[in-house]
């Protein structure tokens, strides 16, 4: 039979894998996919030589089918012998080389019997400064910190837990939410990340469908940072009805997105490795202001408004003491106190400490010149509005 005819069946295969997948299905459409994929090899053998670019496309589908088959072993020895083809064309050699990796890690994770909730987090970020598979380290270290915060906030959201203001959460909600960074595919820059499954579900506390909310913990966390960036003041309130969390939540995407000057990186992209899921969710300098609408709505204007005067305040972040009410800028070796801080939350502005800020403030204008009162809008580092 000719290429197409195997291709076809192929595809009417993967087709109907997808569905059970939609299902939740997993064993018949690993079934399907298996199938799917001894078509798709069939049709790759059937190739003649001179069909270069059709053999590569047809290699990449046939060894990703024998992935979501989880025949690893086929699906790598299938790309070893089209690697080592001298009618490979280099698009394809480069995409069997990424899955390759995606299928070594498999085999790893199944071998240790570690196991993960359900979907799994791709980051990339790309433009300004960034390199095809590489990097700023400082840069980097600090997307992934906020991405496990909002993780770590997302679990104590599904938990109906108080909202945290302050310090880390609880070893309870890090036992049911233990996030791994995987290596991605080689990209702009990517990296992956993955909740752990507990370990012994009848060994935690006990919550009412507890197993059921953990299990949701990656899907609500897009359905979150989701909102946050398109819709902050209508989807977002549906997603996150409890104003606390809310803001949260906002804050921490906020500090996911491009500076405005894009220098250093101008977008970034979530998405799920799950093909049949969403459209990934993007991320450009313009998500900051969107989002800074949002927050400045969402903070009261001072009843006395004629004694008050919204200015920027630039310097450096030298303390804080929340649970006090206030934080400390230093201006040319001077400290200005700057009051009304106690919604703000240690995972964003913990980070800033001994950082350049810029501070939106309301100065009271009864205030005397030498004792100058600010109470606290918004913060925010100066490279992000740079």
């Amino acid at each position: 039979m000719s290429w197409l005819v195997h291709h076809t069946r192929s595809e009417e295969y993967a087709n109907h894998a997808a569905e059970h997948l939609r299902r939740n299905e997993l064993p018949n459409a690993v079934e399907l996919y298996q199938l799917a994929a001894e078509a798709e090899a069939r049709a790759l053998d059937s190739l003649a030589p001179d069909k270069m670019r059709t053999f590569g496309i047809t290699a990449i589908s046939a060894v990703s089918l024998y992935y979501k088959a989880q025949e690893y072993k086929t699906a790598k020895r299938l790309a070893y012998k089209c690697l080592a083809a001298d009618i490979l064309p280099l698009f394809a050699a480069n995409e069997l080389e990424e899955l390759l990796q995606v299928i070594r890690y498999e085999e790893s994770r199944s071998e240790s019997g570690i196991q993960f909730v359900e979907g799994e987090v791709l980051v990339s970020v790309s433009g300004g400064e960034i390199l095809y598979g590489a990097a700023p380290l400082e840069l980097v270290s600090q997307k992934v910190e906020k991405v496990k915060n909002i993780f770590y906030r997302t679990t104590e959201l599904l938990l109906d837990l108080p909202f945290r203001p302050r310090g880390e959460p609880n070893q309870s909600v890090k036992g049911k939410c233990d996030p791994w960074l995987l290596q991605a595919p080689a990209g702009s820059y990517q990296f992956a990340v993955r909740v752990r499954k507990p370990q012994d579900f009848e060994q935690l506390d006990f919550i009412p469908d507890l197993e059921l909310r953990v299990e949701r913990i990656t899907k609500k966390f897009l359905e979150i940072v989701g909102a946050a960036t398109r819709d902050p003041e209508g989807e977002l309130i549906e997603s996150v009805p409890k104003e606390d969390y809310r803001k949260s939540f906002l804050k921490l995407t906020r500090e996911l997105a491009p500076p405005a000057s894009g220098k250093s990186f101008n977008q970034m992209e979530i998405k799920t490795s799950r093909e049949i899921d969403s459209s990934p969710i993007l991320l450009i300098p313009e998500t900051r202001k969107k989002i800074k609408k949002a927050l400045q709505k969402a903070v009261p204007e001072n009843a006395e408004s004629t004694d008050f005067i919204s200015t920027q305040i630039k310097g450096t972040l030298r303390g804080l003491q929340l649970d006090s009410d206030w934080i400390e800028i230093s201006i040319d070796n001077k400290n200005i106190r700057i009051y009304d801080a106690k919604d703000e939350i240690d995972d964003v502005i913990g980070p800033m400490v001994n950082k350049t800020v810029i501070v939106d403030v309301d100065e009271n204008l009864s205030a005397t010149s030498n004792a100058k009162k600010y109470s606290l809008r918004d913060i925010q580092l100066e490279e992000d509005l740079n």
